[in-house]
């Protein structure tokens, strides 16, 4: 077996190619030993780091007195093995899933758990440990003296070294170590080595590259390795053996080997590298087809050392194998250098960066070294979003290769920052974190407000209580009594107690508790103001609290009262000591209306609407008459119609100039409720009532619509609609008179005599037989010829149709209505022809002039008169022919009829 490859015991010590101790037995147990004893002293020496276990970073751009909590927070660790840090700087460290791997300068390894349980712990090197990496299932470990140890983290007999002469600087296992057995290596020599098992067992070793210097970095994503030289960023595709890509490092970054990069892989698909003070984040996806022809087409392949190294055949087979795609995404460059880098939430990044020492001018050019600064970095823009000093211990004499930061996610991440003498965990604020902060700080608002979720309702709400306390201390009452509204919800189920679940219904007493106890206090302390608009209305509050609030605004302002009593429900408080109160309050003199719409409110919740009609009439309430009928009190209430109908009316004298139609508009309504009321409130007491008032026109506009809707109560009162039909319209008297006959014709006749309504007149002068009389009336009065002619016409008297025509003879128009309205029926009244011979004669009524216009004027009325009798005696001619044919025709049917013989039959 060759030097380069050695198996070694689980100590690191060599071994023979038959497993045994190369080195003296003696020295392997001492080893042992001593690894032994750190192991078992680890609780002890944790135990002793106890007071050393808080954190506490320095922040120069924060003032003493924060109002936010911090965005982190930090925990030493002190579960390592207790040499390491102080005795033994670290020099390297790895963070996986399930593993942690640290290693220090004196060359041990120590493999634990995510948890810090130590699995292994064992010298593996002779010198520094650079660099440590596992899978999750081995781990590998590269050393200063050229040696490569790998091995199973679970079985302590699979572990294998390798001597590859030169400073070993960084190692990855391949993806798929546990069957291929391959790794890459890369250190001082400037060989980036693949190096793989053959088909003898033997390590055959692939150089990828090489020449380019000190190989200080290296990563391994799926099947591509990522190495950084002086070339700078090389990206290798294993699958097609060639490189694909190489991102050169800009000439104003730091030289090459100084300063170690940091990588790191957030998404599967991407990877973030920090060397010097620049970031690239890059994308790694597949080409496309197109991609691929276009870059044939386009570029020639990049060459690579390995076509001198592996065969022409090792090549064909991945000739058609599709080429990853590497894509910068952000380039950014930073003012400090990097030390490390890990992703954060919310598109950040978490950035260790490095400060070298500046010389103390006043203390002989010593250097003075500085702590690191922790970053967080928008991978967006570059822009630093928030920035601290750290706070390690010992960093004299550090330099940038000797910080790491690692990241570890479970069920929240933790961001591990190693440095070869100190180790600190930082995650961020959790709500739990913040909750405590601000308890300490004594905010107990921010305390409430993010304590949703974190601790129980009796826990939240004594948050709540004390901000309210702080602020009453502070005499900030009106924020307290807006922060209770939303401390203490009181919502309608539990108002209506209607809450099944147990421990709903405690939280609700308890709220219900709480709002008593602060009621109380808001009283007591003259706050009375404050705790009206908040308190909740509900019956589970004592009465007595609702009292005092109302009691307080009944001294200061009434306009409060009337509003909290609109709102607020008769049973919160005693009605009838609020009443008692508010009569107190009124001034006899001075009218408050606040106080009656107080009074008003109090008697309609409580149900005694009768008490509330004084106070409306008080406050010119004109829908006093709507009040009392919707809440079926108008009867007590009679005597007072008049005075509530005024109301109506800004000046009551309006009453007798406006229109009757803007008048029976207005009142309307209250006339419709009299109607409705008509079985309840009779319309003889309606009558009378507005009859003493002076009110006849609302006994009018009442009997005329009680009228049209209960006819048989209006049998008695048609005396009383006459007179008002007189007084207020004229134009209903007339139809009344004839569509009724229960009323006094002699009073009926006396008014219209008053009134000189002279077409009712006559029809009631016709109704007890003064025909004549009436006859006089229309042809003297009312100078209407037809209306004459009709009333007489109907009369069919000799007497009063002797009347008219001896009244007609001087009158043209009545003469002309008697010649053209005459006909057989009035022939034994009068003939047309004799009017006119008497009018011919000599009358001395009539000079001779008038009758001369007379029968000028009468001349067409003649000739259609005449033509009419012409035309009657030729219709009567044609008749009487017409009835001799047909009365000849009858007289030879029936004379024939009888000559004729009739046959019987024998018998």
């Amino acid at each position: 077996m060759s030097d380069e490859e050695k198996p070694i015991n689980k100590n690191g010590t060599d071994l023979d190619e038959n497993g045994t101790d190369i080195q003296n037995g003696k020295e392997a147990d001492k080893q042992i030993n001593h690894n032994e004893e750190n192991i078992e002293n680890n609780g002890h020496h944790n135990n002793d780091n106890n007071n050393n276990n808080n954190f506490t970073h320095i922040d120069t751009d924060s003032d003493d007195e924060e109002d936010e909590p911090p965005k982190l927070k930090y925990s030493r660790i002190n579960l390592l093995p207790p040499n390491f840090f102080n005795k033994d700087p670290l020099s390297a460290c790895f963070f996986q899933d399930k593993y942690f791997i640290f290693a220090t300068h004196s060359g041990i390894v120590h493999i634990c758990t995510s948890q810090f349980e130590t699995i292994r712990t064992f010298k593996a090197h002779r010198a520094s440990v650079l660099s440590v990496y596992t899978d999750g299932a081995f781990f590998a470990s590269a050393s200063m003296d050229g040696t490569v140890v790998i091995g199973s983290i679970l079985d302590e007999k699979d572990i294998i070294a390798y001597d590859f002469q030169r400073p070993i600087h960084c190692i990855v296992l391949d993806s798929n170590f546990a069957t291929k057995r391959c790794f890459i290596t890369g250190g001082m020599s400037g060989k980036v080595i693949y190096s793989s098992k053959n088909w003898l067992g033997k390590k055959t070793d692939y150089i990828i590259d090489q020449e380019n210097g000190p190989i200080v970095g290296l990563q391994i994503v799926d099947d591509l390795i990522i190495w950084m030289n002086d070339k700078g960023i090389n990206v290798f595709h294993l699958a097609n053996r060639s490189i694909i890509q190489i991102l050169e490092k800009p000439s104003d970054s730091a030289r090459n080997d100084l300063y170690w990069p940091r990588c790191t892989q957030p998404d599967p698909d991407r990877l973030i590298i920090a060397w010097s003070n620049y970031i690239w984040s890059l994308r790694i996806s597949l080409k496309t087809a197109e991609d691929k022809l276009l870059q044939q087409k386009t570029q020639s392949p990049i060459s690579s050392g390995m076509s001198k190294i592996l065969p022409s055949t090792a090549s064909i087979s991945f000739r058609n194998i599709q080429e990853k795609k590497i894509e910068i995404e952000h380039i950014f460059k930073l003012d400090d250098l990097i030390c490390g880098i890990a992703s954060f939430k919310d598109d950040l990044w978490m950035v260790l960066t490095y400060n070298p020492p500046i010389r103390d001018e006043d203390n002989s050019q010593k250097p003075m070294y500085n702590n690191p600064d922790l970053k967080l970095i928008n991978s967006m823009n570059g822009e630093v979003e928030f920035e601290e000093e750290l706070g390690l211990r010992n960093v004299d004499n550090l330099g940038l290769n000797d910080f790491n930061l690692g990241l570890h996610i479970e069920q929240i991440p933790k961001y591990y920052i190693i440095s070869a003498k100190d180790g600190v965990i930082t995650e961020e604020y959790q709500l739990q974190d913040r909750l405590n902060w601000y308890l300490d700080k004594e905010d107990y608002l921010k305390a409430y407000e993010i304590s949703g979720h974190l601790v129980g309702f009796n826990k939240r709400l004594s948050y709540g209580i004390q901000y309210v306390d702080s602020l009453v201390k502070d005499n900030e009452w009106t924020k307290a009594s807006e922060f209770l509204k939303t401390l203490l919800p009181v919502e309608e189920a539990q108002v209506e107690n209607e809450i099944e679940d147990e421990e709903e219904r405690e939280r609700n007493e308890e709220i219900l508790s709480q709002w008593q106890t602060w009621s109380n206090i808001f009283i007591n302390s003259d706050h009375v103001k404050e705790l009206t608009g908040i308190i909740p209305q509900t019956d589970k509050i004592p009465k007595e609290i609702f009292n005092k609030i109302l009691d307080y605004w009944i001294d200061q302002d009434t306009e409060v009262v009337k509003k909290l009593l609109d709102e607020w429900s008769i049973e919160l408080y005693d009605f009838e000591k609020i009443e008692s109160e508010l009569d107190k309050k009124q001034d006899a003199n001075n009218l408050d209306t606040s106080i009656e719409s107080a009074l008003i409110t109090i008697y309609n919740k409580s149900l005694q609407p009768i008490k509330s009609v004084p106070h409306l009439y008080k406050l010119k309430n004109d829908s006093i008459i709507e009040y009392c009928a919707t809440n079926h009190i108008l009867k007590n209430f009679i005597t007072q119609l008049p005075n509530f109908i005024k109301l109506k009316f800004t000046n009551i004298e309006d009453i007798n100039t406006i229109s009757i139609d803007k008048i029976s508009d207005k009142l309307d309504p209250i006339i419709n409720i009299l109607i409705d009321s008509r079985l309840e409130i009779l319309p003889q007491e309606i009558i009378e009532i507005f009859q003493n008032a002076n009110l006849s026109i609302i006994n009018y506009l009442y009997l005329n619509k009680l009228k049209s809707i209960d006819n048989y109560l209006i049998s008695n009162f048609q005396n009383e609609i006459i007179r008002l039909y007189c007084e207020f319209n004229k134009k209903l008297l007339y139809d009344f008179l004839i569509s009724n006959n229960n009323y006094n014709v002699d009073e009926a006749i006396k008014l219209c005599e008053i009134n000189e309504y002279y077409k009712e007149l006559i029809y009631l002068l016709g109704k007890i037989g003064e025909n004549k009389k009436a006859l006089d009336l229309v042809i003297s009065k009312l100078n209407n010829p037809e209306m004459a002619f009709e009333f007489v016409y109907k009369l069919n008297d000799k007497d009063v149709w002797l009347q008219l025509i001896n009244k007609s003879i001087n009158k043209y128009n009545f003469l002309k209505i008697l010649i053209e309205k005459s006909d057989e029926s009035t022939y034994k009244f009068y003939d047309p022809i004799l009017i006119l011979t008497k009018l011919e004669d000599n009358n001395k009524d009539i000079n001779e002039e008038d009758r001369k216009k007379i029968l000028i004027n009468l001349k067409q009325s003649i000739i259609e008169f005449s033509k009419n009798n012409q035309l009657n005696k030729l219709i009567q001619q044609i008749i009487l022919k017409l009835i001799y044919t047909q009365s000849q025709e009858l007289s030879i049917f029936y004379r024939n009829e009888i000559l004729k013989g009739i046959e019987i039959d024998n018998i």
